[in-house]
């Protein structure tokens, strides 16, 4: 905030729940109407023993900017504050309002950043361009839906050492696991439009990974089919009260992630339908929370815009791409705002140890982001 105030720029503060504050600012007026968009939050920095550096040190080494958030997205937030800042110095006045959109738990769901602002009507505009790591040569324009499932199971309580006289309700949700991951393995009729943004994603899932060192063909062929296919993770489970006591409740919460051609909906009817066929009536299945799959095609004004700048800036051929994981994305395009993710950084490096972005990265982003601002008030 005080960066902003400090070069001549009002600061609109919005703080829906204590502690949760998004920052807005803005160029010019009327319409048409481009937000920027990234999140100040970062994940904890885990075992701080793993770090080759004190993982919030932000010091500049051989090119580098270390540090826990530098890539997811300290990064990107510095180069949309410089390219927000050089185009008010530049642009003089614009023909409609470029606003700039800080917000504080992208990391935690979102709810009271890009969410509150979106649903609340403080944010509206014809396109969105998000700063979240991409790698200079990708921008993600599209990103599997969250299915949140809760499974609960009922059993009847008895001595330990006397289980027959109960039904352990750990044993039968149990059960329902393998069911689950029998969702991975069925296939998904991925649109038309994005058939190729997913193939062009899973070349570069592989080769991302691959250079960070992970040799196991399997996996990398795992990773590439998670782009198309659901993804189960059995993330929370809770159960029994004692060691000694038959428990007579159990339930896990599931993270499935559903690809472009199908609905978390849908996902939850046919977990219910494979429960059943299995013969698991009495496990109750819960819809938790969704997000439907979600994406801006290519020839959306906006992408179209970056990649000519990141061609004519940078030389480099722009890949439109989807993302495994979530970004406030979601919240733009789901209200009908096409949205874009183009910044520094790369998404192996995101919540790992030793994180870090290459200051190059970051002007350059910077470059190309401020390059797409203008082009988007400029001539059609």
């Amino acid at each position: 905030r005080g960066f902003l105030e400090d070069r001549g720029f009002a600061v609109e503060a919005y703080e829906p729940e204590r502690g949760r504050i998004n920052l807005v600012a803005r160029i010019g007026s009327g319409e048409p109407t481009l937000i920027l968009n990234g999140h100040m939050d970062v994940v904890p920095a885990g075992d701080r023993e793993r770090w080759d550096f004190p993982p919030y040190c932000g010091e500049l080494r051989e090119g580098k900017i270390l540090g826990r958030g530098a890539t997811d997205m300290k990064g990107g937030l510095a180069s949309l504050l410089a390219a927000f800042v050089a185009v008010s110095q530049v642009a003089g006045d614009l023909p409609g309002t470029l606003v700039l959109t800080l917000v504080p738990d992208e990391e935690t769901g979102g709810e009271y950043g890009s969410r509150w602002l979106v649903e609340t009507g403080k944010v509206r505009g014809e396109a969105c361009l998000i700063g979240e790591p991409t790698s200079m040569a990708g921008s993600f324009v599209g990103e599997k839906g969250i299915c949140w499932l809760r499974l609960s199971a009922r059993g009847v309580p008895a001595h330990g050492s006397l289980p027959m006289l109960g039904e352990n309700a750990i044993e039968k949700l149990a059960a329902a696991f393998s069911v689950l991951h029998t969702i991975e393995r069925e296939e998904v009729e991925v649109p038309e439009g994005v058939r190729e943004i997913i193939e062009h994603s899973k070349a570069l899932y592989r080769r991302m990974l691959a250079e960070r060192g992970l040799a196991d063909e399997a996996k990398l062929e795992a990773v590439a089919g998670a782009l198309d296919h659901s993804t189960v993770n059995i993330g929370v489970i809770r159960g029994g009260s004692k060691v000694n006591i038959v428990p007579e409740s159990c339930s896990a919460d599931v993270d499935i992630r559903v690809p472009a051609g199908t609905t978390p909906a849908e996902v939850r009817d046919r977990v219910v339908e494979l429960l059943r066929e299995r013969g698991l009536t009495d496990i109750e299945c819960e819809l938790v929370l969704e997000s439907s799959p979600n994406y801006t095609l290519p020839g959306e004004r906006i992408y179209a815009l970056l990649s000519r700048n990141a061609k004519d800036i940078l030389g480099i051929d722009l890949r439109p791409l989807f993302v495994t994981g979530a970004t406030d994305g979601r919240f733009f395009r789901l209200s009908g705002i096409p949205a874009i993710n183009y910044g520094p950084g790369e998404l192996a490096l995101a919540h790992a140890y030793n994180e870090f972005v290459r200051a190059e990265d970051v002007i350059n982003a910077a470059k190309v982001i401020a390059g797409t601002i203008l082009d988007f008030f400029g001539p059609p």
